[in-house]
């Protein structure tokens, strides 16, 4: 891949290792079944993950959907629970790539998932944010826009002066580089089945 100055990288599944199977589960046993996964999510975690919804509005929607009465802890601990770890290696990697590109973050999260990250990253590695590895960190929740919607792939390229044309897009979720394309974006999907981070950037000759 030629030409590249800038990268924009996804959070979850690229950097942080991710667990649908176990989230789902817990879940399940909540009182809500079949709510989340790579592809598509009902209209709940949407809100929340476009600001459109407050933790406790969340806390109060879920149990109403659920038709339960479960506390905030115990929600956020089953939600939270798609989060593993963060690979030390993988913080070196941006350290590398940060050397060479205008390195970006753009991930469709929410404020408890963040958080969730931010105290995996400080209890292993005394890490308070990813703030020093990316020019700039864009999360949905905070600006109001859901990969793989067009708009917020192209407020990024604007905000930030970049040109499509020498900008990478790297995400483990085909649907989202679907959407990347269509601003011109240079795109790779990661299909995590068959290669991480590094080996897919060591096949693109990006490092």
């Amino acid at each position: 891949m030629k030409n590249i100055k800038n990268i924009i990288l996804d959070l979850g599944g690229v950097l942080i290792n991710l667990d649908y199977n176990k989230v789902n589960t817990k879940l399940s046993e909540l009182g809500l079944s079949n709510s989340f996964s790579k592809a598509k999510q009902i209209d709940l975690i949407d809100k929340l993950e476009e600001g459109k919804i407050s933790e406790r509005g969340f806390i109060d929607e879920f149990n109403r959907i659920a038709k339960t009465n479960h506390t905030k802890d115990i929600i956020i601990d089953a939600w939270n629970s798609i989060l593993l770890d963060f690979p030390y290696e993988r913080l070196e990697l941006l350290e590398l790539l940060g050397k060479k590109y205008r390195l970006f973050l753009f991930s469709n999260t929410n404020s408890i998932h963040i958080k969730k990250v931010y105290k995996i990253l400080d209890e292993s590695y005394n890490i308070k944010n990813l703030d020093s590895y990316f020019e700039r960190i864009y999360l949905s929740n905070e600006l109001g826009i859901r990969k793989p919607k067009p708009e917020g792939f192209e407020y990024i390229l604007k905000e930030n002066n970049l040109s499509p044309y020498n900008t990478l897009f790297i995400d483990d979720s085909p649907q989202h580089i679907t959407g990347a394309k269509k601003t011109g974006i240079q795109c790779e999907w990661l299909n995590l089945e068959k290669e991480n981070l590094h080996e897919s950037l060591t096949r693109l000759s990006l490092i």
